[in-house]
């Protein structure tokens, strides 16, 4: 059997057309360092992770639904909210995964461990946060025009998440410490053990045994905080018990910091603040759609759930790449980053190429999905679905090309020049929603050619940035920090 540089070397021998049909060339494609078999090794587990976190949130709506619909738009408005929020504080903790892959990569282990810590830190304190403003959730929805019943509903709701929110932010330096020494299998397991209690208290919570324990919304809240606080429990024992040799010296670093953390809070608040900026744009542009009109926003709804089907896999692949781009940078190898990167380009390629024919194809069907029990009400919206999804299927590889470029320079340690480009990116598109909607009169069509438009922007910056190979300068493992 060959080695990795030796399938490498055949890989990289000058290219014939020929050869793309041959078992060697792909044999080679798939078994060198930074090809197939390693980031599909890292991906697969990611990708089970982050699907069943769609799943969980999938059944808390649909109890809810069952329950009644004024306590699942509760859950929906109050958990949108929530998600707005999180996002800044969980970016700063998943960027921790950066920090231990190139310390990981460049042999600094004994780093590992207080940067992890410094994590857990943030996340335990950002989590109280949420617990604090609980008061005021009430209040902001019913300012926002939401009846007295439905604001209370949501305030309830968010007071139970709340708690929750604290073990989620303090478990994501955990999740990001196995993807950063590549074992995220473990991740995967522990993942979906959160994921089977969730399940199993949704419907004893919310609807209650033998008329005890009928929570409604707060049961909801209750089954996924119960369950996120367990997720941390495991995570920190797994943790503990993966570092028994002290080889990460998870152990010995459970206090502050300070220079790894103004370091951490720097990067990290850099990195979430772009993800946020995205987050945000989706979010406005959600909210626009509501403002032209219900066709738009059923419209929107249902090529958003459909685009869903794709967002997850290229989140594992961003994920893997930003842990492999971290590995490879620590160690100063760069044309194994390069390369690793490249490879999930190729294989999200294969998964939103898939879906993209099939919805620029067959649009209808899939449309059609969500009309199945109530056709009549979809009928004036179901032209304008079958439109929005065929530029769904337009941008999905742009989509997934954003994710792993993003997250490669990202796990070079490029935060403020994500930051930086995205920002100005969701700017200019922004700008152009509104004087387009509010300015001009343009409708659904014109924002979501702004959609497209703003990821090809996004992708084109990421690319070239990526090309030029500026991002090389950017590793943070030379940086002089002191381990105290």
């Amino acid at each position: 059997m060959k080695s990795p540089e030796e399938t490498a070397q055949t890989y990289e021998e000058p290219l014939r057309l020929s050869r793309l049909f041959t078992r060697a060339f792909w044999s080679a494609w798939n078994n060198r360092v930074g090809g197939g078999r390693e980031v599909l090794r890292m991906a697969i587990p990611i990708i089970v992770s982050y699907s069943s976190v769609v799943v969980m949130t999938t059944t808390d709506r649909l109890c809810l639904a069952w329950f009644g619909r004024q306590e699942m738009n509760a859950a929906f408005q109050a958990g949108a909210l929530f998600w707005a929020f999180l996002f800044l504080p969980q970016g700063i903790g998943a960027f921790v995964n950066t920090f231990v892959a190139q310390y990981f990569g460049a042999n600094e282990k004994k780093r590992i461990g207080s940067v992890v810590w410094q994590g857990v830190l943030i996340g335990l304190v950002c989590g109280l946060f949420f617990v604090a403003v609980t008061p005021l959730i009430g209040p902001f929805f019913r300012a926002i025009g939401q009846s007295e019943q439905s604001s209370i509903l949501e305030q309830t709701y968010w007071k139970y998440l709340a708690w929750g929110t604290i073990a989620t932010l303090g478990l994501e330096p955990f999740v990001s410490f196995f993807n950063g020494i590549r074992e995220t299998k473990i991740v995967m397991k522990i993942t979906m053990l959160g994921f089977a209690v969730n399940m199993v208290l949704d419907p004893i919570l919310i609807f209650g045994i033998g008329g005890r324990l009928r929570l409604g919304v707060a049961g909801a809240a209750l089954a996924t905080s119960i369950a996120l606080w367990i997720k941390f429990a495991v995570f920190l024992y797994a943790a503990w018990k993966r570092d028994a040799s002290g080889e990460f010296t998870l152990r010995k670093s459970v206090r502050l910091n300070r220079p790894e953390m103004k370091r951490l809070v720097k990067y990290g608040s850099m990195s979430a603040v772009q993800t946020t900026a995205e987050h945000w744009f989706y979010t406005l542009f959600v909210l626009m759609m509501g403002w032209i009109g219900e066709e738009a926003n059923a419209a929107t709804a249902i090529a958003y759930n459909l685009n869903g089907l794709v967002y997850m896999p290229a989140v594992g692949f961003g994920v893997a790449t930003a842990a492999l781009v971290g590995n490879y940078v620590g160690a100063k190898d760069f044309e194994r980053a390069r390369r690793a990167t490249h490879t999930s380009l190729a294989l999200s390629s294969v998964v939103a190429g898939a879906f993209s024919v099939a919805f620029l194809a067959f649009p209808a069907p899939f449309v059609d999905v969500y009309a199945l029990f109530d056709p009549e009400s979809y009928a004036t919206a179901r032209p304008i679905a079958v439109n929005v999804l065929r530029i769904v299927g337009l941008y999905l590889l742009l989509d997934a090309y954003n994710l792993i470029l993003s997250s490669a320079l990202r796990g070079a340690g490029d935060a403020r020049f994500i930051m930086l480009s995205t920002l100005a990116v969701v700017g200019i598109v922004i700008a152009g929603l509104f004087v387009g909607v509010f300015g001009l009169g343009y409708g659904v069509y014109w924002c979501w050619s702004l959609q497209v438009l703003f990821l090809v922007l996004n992708v084109s910056v990421f690319a070239v940035r990526f090309h030029r190979g500026k991002w090389r300068e950017k590793g943070l493992v030379d940086a002089n920090v002191k381990l105290v």
